[in-house]
């Protein structure tokens, strides 16, 4: 099934920062506009719906932060730019509603990564395609998605533990799409990614002028939920007042947004996720027990990927073909000796290492020759060792872009690679 293309804003009074953006995001599938001037951007933002908006704070007419209530009343998601000494405007902008900032100078591909996971949520959101990844082929998974049928369409929260990257947010959104709550909004908020003193605001939402900066009242992601699904990831790392504050909300079924007296019906199902020890959290007095046990209205551990290598070549499966139809690469095919070594490796990252490692290999096939074992950048051995080509690969460039200042582009050209292979193998060998 062919997915519709997604449109993105940038707004930015440097011609060159607007072409290299625009550039960037072009050659990814994106359809991309781009306005020098804050009253060209709501022109734009009049003429049609863009899924995300990257906007300057300084523009020649007026503030960016000016442009946010547009943007996000035309239903984009808007990110902030900032040099560094606008930082703190654009921790405020974030409280006025930007889901996230960028401070100059950055690479381009921060730009791309960060408008692929917001287009991403916003496809999740809007199409019913929740098994996209979902693998339930070991005996394991199997009896988790019997438990989670029974409960599916309860108001009974639900708390998901497991080891990063076993797919939480995944079962998740799985559970939301088969419930009676699919159509309904799917809001997941990161608890660990977001600053303290912007996740009481994010959560519950706040009046006009509850602090600095907060000129219009914003509706938080409880509100925004409805009668849908929150997920709250990394629960564990929530702070001991918000905790406090969100377990009356769970008891009380309502809350109140920060700087208001007035009472809001919290009408959302709750699932919880973590990969902390929360009992031993528990102990040292870090969780709350009351909350622990509000939250653990179902509770289900997601075994680790080591423990269902059954899903391991159905997940092969479904990675493959998604990143085939992404980068355009339809000849791209797995070995056996590659499934066999894959099947065989520990992988302490889980489905999502699994997920990573299909994408770059994928990403950087010529498509001459199905992928092997020693296409797939895993650091640690499957059966049998894992060659020494790719640790010499990784210390050539490493020693060429030290030579070179990190220069991508001198570098690039001194190793023999395009500057986007180049970067697509410093991601994969983890060299920032």
């Amino acid at each position: 099934m062919n997915q519709r293309v997604f449109s993105v804003l940038v707004v930015d009074d440097e011609e060159g920062m607007r072409l290299g953006l625009e550039k960037a995001l072009s050659l990814e599938g994106y359809r991309v506009a781009c306005a020098a001037t804050g009253a060209e951007a709501r022109r734009m933002a009049k003429g049609g719906r863009f899924d995300c908006a990257f906007v300057d704070l300084k523009l020649p007419d007026i503030a960016g932060t000016e442009l946010l209530s547009d943007l996000r009343d035309a239903g984009s998601a808007v990110v902030m730019i900032t040099a560094y000494a606008s930082v703190d405007t654009a921790v405020r902008a974030m409280k006025l509603g930007a889901v996230d900032y960028l401070q100059k100078p950055f690479d381009n591909q921060d730009i791309v990564a960060l408008a692929e996971r917001l287009c991403s949520g916003s496809r999740s959101s809007r199409t019913a395609a929740p098994e996209e990844g979902f693998v339930a082929a070991s005996p394991p998974m199997k009896h988790i998605v019997d438990t989670l049928r029974k409960v599916m369409d309860s108001e009974i929260p639900l708390l998901l533990q497991g080891e990063s990257g076993t797919g939480k947010e995944m079962l998740a959104r799985f559970v939301h799409e088969k419930s009676c709550r699919a159509g309904r909004p799917f809001v997941a908020i990161n608890c660990a990614a977001i600053p303290p003193e912007l996740l009481e605001s994010e959560l519950f939402g706040h009046e006009k002028g509850a602090f600095t900066g907060a000129h219009v009242a914003t509706a938080g992601k409880f509100e925004s939920a409805g009668a849908g699904t929150i997920f709250l990831d990394e629960i564990g790392d929530m702070g001991a007042g918000l905790q406090t504050k969100l377990l009356r909300a769970l008891e009380e079924r309502s809350f109140e947004p920060v700087g208001s007296t007035r009472s809001v019906p919290l009408n959302a199902r709750i699932i919880a996720s973590t990969n902390c020890d929360l009992a031993a959290m528990i102990r040292e007095k870090r969780f709350r027990l009351d909350l622990y046990y509000r939250l653990k209205g179902v509770a289900i551990t997601i075994p680790t990927l080591r423990d269902r290598r059954e899903d391991i070549e159905p997940l092969l499966a479904v990675f493959l073909e998604r990143y085939k139809q992404r980068y355009k690469k339809p000849g791209v095919e797995i070995s056996r000796e590659a499934v066999k070594f894959l099947r065989s490796y520990q992988w302490p990252g889980n489905v999502r290492e699994l997920k990573n490692a299909v994408e770059s290999a994928v990403l950087l096939s010529e498509q001459t020759r199905p992928l092997m074992p020693q296409d797939f950048l895993v650091e640690g051995p499957g059966e049998g060792s894992l060659p020494e080509l790719w640790q010499q690969e990784r210390e050539t460039i490493l020693e060429v872009l030290k030579r070179t200042g990190y220069n991508r582009s001198v570098a690039s050209r001194e190793l023999g690679m395009s500057r986007k292979t180049l970067y697509n193998k410093m991601k994969r060998f983890a060299i920032r």
